[in-house]
């Protein structure tokens, strides 16, 4: 095989069976990728159904919790009454934390002392009573001392009057309340006006327990909700809280089997055509290497038949040439020139007609007359050829036969006989061979037995005994002439008359061909 040819031919199989590997790899995973965006699109679809709800009934509870406050508490004094009566289960505790210090409700002096210890909740409850916008305190930053009050500054945030003997009014309306978190302390806070300076005033939530107040009104489809402090780069979606929302990875799709199902068959006949792909692919290098072999076989055996008589040609012709030879030994070569042409000939047209049906070509030619008119004088010339090879001949033709009419090639009928008597005498050839050419006619056909009495063809031989080119390696090692083509070339003819040609009978004691030819009408 051509190096180039066959590289390309190398580089064509691993590029398609990538593709088909690759191909069934993603219909293997195409259920899961088209489940996986429908689940995230109903995700995204039960999220947005579920936020007006949950949003709706955080400001409710929050609101409740601010009504609680209404104006400041009462302010320069350390403890007050709790603002409006008890308070939420997820409210940690109401504090306002004013220039002079912090400030809780009576009995909250535990709350007061979780407070204290929060040295960056504290601090930043300043700031950010001053400023809403300004950073949550970090313990690591630096701190200094303001000279004048004695106290320490972080952040941007001032004192009004220091003298905190002195009565703490408020002196403008409170702003709008706000939240931040620090750790896991959420601060829901408002600034309030004052004469010693701005004040912060809230309360402290728990964000757990108010996350069960709202995972109950979340779609229930989704089965993994979860309310959590937003995460870095994360978006709050429950404003004013910085608490996001997630719907979770679990979601529960009642109809996830009639999609899987509706699915099946697209990733089934993915893997089908992969596999076909695969298997087209193969079945297409075998033919090629199989065509090949037979190719390789066909020049080496048509070399070896030409090389025979031109070899005879040449040495013959050679001797004539030098005129030296007795007039038998003349008679003798022309004699032998003769059959070697002949031989040179068949070949040939055997060689060409296997060549014509190949392309689909036939002669397209019909002779037409009675049997009895066109068959005895074919099987003379048949008869002729086998008695010259030492083959004793016989022929049967049924008496009813002898008005049917015919119509058929006749010179395809004589190719296909002559290269079954082609093979008697390459197989069968000894002492007393014989063939029998028995006619019969069968249900609209007639049928042409060929018999001879060889030793008959083995059950290896019987496999690939139509097929072109195929020999044994008897024949192949050349002690038998011929290319393998005779019989595949016969029956290509029989079948492009309208007819067929199959082996019927072989043993030991010889070996039947049938050939069917159609009647005319």
């Amino acid at each position: 095989m051509n190096k180039k040819l066959t590289i390309i031919l190398i580089s064509f199989v691993v590029l398609t069976l990538a593709a088909a590997l690759w191909q069934a790899r993603e219909a293997a995973q195409l259920e899961d990728k088209l489940l996986r965006i429908d689940q995230n699109a109903q995700t995204a679809r039960l999220l947005q159904l579920s936020l007006p709800r949950v949003q709706a009934e955080m400001e409710r509870l929050l609101a409740e919790e601010r009504n609680k406050l209404g104006d400041m508490a009462p302010v320069g004094q350390i403890n007050y009454p709790m603002p409006g009566g008890s308070k939420a289960d997820f409210n940690c505790g109401f504090f306002l934390m004013t220039p002079a210090g912090l400030q809780v409700p009576m009995g909250e002096e535990h709350f007061r002392a979780a407070l204290d210890s929060a040295t960056a909740v504290t601090d930043t409850m300043r700031r950010k009573a001053d400023n809403p916008g300004a950073p949550v305190f970090d313990p690591n930053e630096t701190s200094h001392y303001d000279r004048s009050t004695h106290l320490p500054v972080f952040g941007v945030y001032q004192i009004k009057d220091t003298d905190f003997s002195k009565p703490m009014y408020q002196t403008d309306p409170p702003g709008p309340f706000f939240a931040w978190h620090a750790g896991e302390n959420l601060i829901y806070m408002r600034s309030v006006p004052t004469t010693h300076g701005n004040a912060a005033e809230g309360f402290v939530i728990d964000a757990t327990k108010l996350a069960a107040h709202l995972l109950p009104l979340v779609e229930p489809e989704l089965k993994a909700p979860e309310i959590d402090f937003a995460r870095k780069g994360e978006a709050a979606n429950l404003a004013p809280l910085p608490l996001v929302l997630r719907p979770g990875n679990q979601i529960d799709l009642p109809d996830t089997g009639a999609r899987r199902q509706a699915l099946s068959n697209t990733v089934t006949a993915a893997w089908v055509t992969s596999g076909l792909s695969i298997i087209v692919l193969f079945s297409l290098l075998a033919f090629y290497a199989r065509l090949e072999r037979r190719r390789s076989d066909f020049v080496s055996a048509v070399t070896h038949e030409l090389r025979t008589p031109l070899t005879s040609f040449n040495l013959y012709t050679e001797m004539l040439r030098q005129g030296n030879l007795s007039p038998e030994k003349v008679e003798e070569y022309h004699e032998t020139l003769y059959q070697e042409s002949r031989r040179l000939g068949h070949l040939v047209e055997n060689v060409l007609s296997f060549a014509r049906l190949t392309r689909g070509k036939v002669r397209g030619r019909q002779d037409c007359a009675p049997c009895g008119k066109l068959l005895p004088a074919l099987f003379e010339k048949v008869g002729e050829h086998l008695r010259k090879a030492g083959f004793q001949f016989t022929q049967t033709i049924d008496s009813r036969t002898g008005l049917l009419s015919l119509r058929t090639d006749l010179l395809s009928v004589e190719q296909i006989l002559t290269n079954l008597a082609d093979n008697a005498i390459k197989y069968a050839a000894g002492a007393h061979a014989a063939v029998n050419i028995r006619v019969i006619q069968t249900h609209r056909a007639l049928s042409i037995r060929f018999s001879d009495n060889g030793p008959g063809i083995s059950d290896n031989a019987r496999k690939q005994l139509f097929q072109p080119f195929s020999r044994s390696a008897k024949d192949a090692a050349g002690s038998k002439p011929g290319i393998g083509l005779g019989l595949a070339l016969s029956r290509d003819l029989a079948r492009s008359i309208g007819g067929d040609l199959k082996l019927e009978h072989s043993d030991e004691n010889g070996t039947t061909f049938l050939l069917t030819l159609p009647l005319g009408e």
